[in-house]
């Protein structure tokens, strides 16, 4: 799967958490830092990722999940896999 596309779909999740952020939310811009996303909506983020993608994402790899991009890609390591 394309970084690209990959991408396009943890924005879908994202906004399904957090409707009112942009859908042109940039792929670099920080989940805590430039859109205020508090724990409980990161924890609801991986389970999202975890339901769709059908993988477990340990505790210890949630300090990884800081944007967009790092998501995609640290998922396409795990899908790798």
């Amino acid at each position: 799967m394309s970084n690209e596309l990959l991408i396009a779909k943890l924005r879908t999740e994202l906004r399904g958490i957090k409707p009112l952020l942009p859908e042109d939310l940039a792929s670099t811009d920080h989940f805590r830092n430039d859109w205020n996303l508090d724990s409980l909506e990161l924890v609801e983020f991986v389970a999202r990722i975890e339901q769709q993608y059908n993988i477990m994402i340990p505790d210890e790899d949630l300090s990884v999940l800081i944007s967009l991009q790092a998501s995609a890609v640290y998922l396409q390591s795990k899908l790798a896999n």
